[in-house]
């Protein structure tokens, strides 16, 4: 957390609750959703503007493009650029259809040493 900063942190609400619309979680359980992410470096942009970006997918890819130079990494999941894939299952507030919480996480592949 940023010191000073604690306007963009929701810290004060219950798991229970939904923090979009305040949907009590226990009365009415969430739904699921699955997504994937996929943390990608590629090595295609110049070193001095390199940077690592999570990309989210609703469903596995066989391809991804960088979002700095546009370049095609493929195959996403087996790419030397493609540092680690997760596959996500979200909890989905029944009154207002947001992701609310994660559920699991199961890693499909990560060459990062597990520091994304």
């Amino acid at each position: 957390m940023v010191p000073g900063n604690q306007a963009c942190y929701a810290t004060d609400v219950p798991e229970d609750v939904c923090q979009y619309c305040g949907c009590d979680l226990d009365a009415c359980p969430p739904g699921r959703d699955t997504g994937f992410l996929y943390g990608v470096e590629c090595s295609q942009c110049p070193p001095e503007k390199r940077q690592t970006h999570v990309l989210a997918r609703p469903a596995r890819v066989g391809e991804l493009t960088c979002p700095d130079c546009g370049v095609t990494i493929a195959p996403a999941e087996g790419h030397p650029d493609v540092l680690v894939v997760k596959e996500m299952t979200y909890d989905v507030c029944p009154a207002c259809g947001e992701r609310c919480g994660v559920s699991s996480v199961r890693k499909l592949r990560d060459v990062a040493g597990g520091t994304m």
